[in-house]
């Protein structure tokens, strides 16, 4: 009985792989929510390994995206925060096409394939997954050259994400993630955060970021590197 579920669990396997991203410790994920809003995926309990964070978004949702933003940077003025923001929502409204083609490969995968292999067995599930999954591949990577200069992706990029998702279907899922992963973040994540998140987890995050920027000051090595981290403590400070 689980030698019929092998594929299903090994596609699993690839997509979570594929998903996960590896932070330095200055860099932080910020994570698409509900109502518009980005939210941390910064945690105290992340795993980390050769100093840096082993980090994943949401894997259930996989039409959500994740941007990488560096912190303990200047934060910009008004016109420069706007600016930055206007681009994160701008590429966020061109993956309109895009999120329901990865939710509905997700759900062929991860959901209809394993149903299918309790009711009809492994080798019915998997011809009539395949049957339905290649045509959505197909129509995904006509939606990415389509869309390839709104979402910023050069011809090499597209081509290449065209070909992962045929020659293995289960990192299609994390299209959304792989494009919004790349995209430049212009301002300090921590900066954007403050702007954009709910304000219980714009608490939260800034109190536990205040946290880590004075123990980065305890380690700093010379009076510039701690007068810089202070400056952006208080900013911190302020922005709670």
């Amino acid at each position: 009985m689980g030698f019929d579920y092998t594929i299903w669990i090994l596609a699993f396997l690839f997509y979570v792989g594929d998903a996960a991203r590896l932070l330095s410790p200055r860099q932080l994920l910020l994570v698409e929510a509900a109502g518009g809003h980005l939210v941390p995926g910064f945690s105290e309990h992340t795993f980390t390994t050769v100093g840096r964070s082993l980090v994943f978004g949401p894997l259930l949702m996989p039409f959500r995206g994740v941007f990488i933003a560096a912190w303990s940077t200047a934060w910009r003025d008004t016109a420069g925060l706007q600016g930055a923001l206007a681009a994160i929502e701008t590429l966020r409204r061109q993956l309109g096409v895009i999120r329901p083609l990865v939710s509905m490969v997700f759900g062929l995968i991860f959901v209809v394939g394993p149903v299918l292999t309790w009711v009809l067995g492994p080798g019915a599930a998997l011809l009539t997954v395949a049957a339905l999954l290649y045509p959505a591949l197909g129509v995904t990577a006509g939606a990415l050259w389509w869309k390839r200069r709104a979402l910023s992706l050069s011809t090499a990029r597209v081509t290449w994400l065209s070909v992962e998702m045929l020659i293995c279907p289960a990192f299609m899922p994390n299209l959304v993630r792989k494009i919004t992963t790349a995209a430049p973040i212009e301002a300090d994540g921590a900066q954007i955060l403050a702007a954009t998140a709910p304000a219980e987890v714009r608490e939260e995050f800034l109190a536990r970021l205040a946290v880590r920027t004075e123990a980065l000051i305890d380690e700093a090595d010379d009076d510039g590197s701690r007068d810089r981290l202070r400056a952006y403590l208080a900013r911190v400070r302020a922005a709670r």
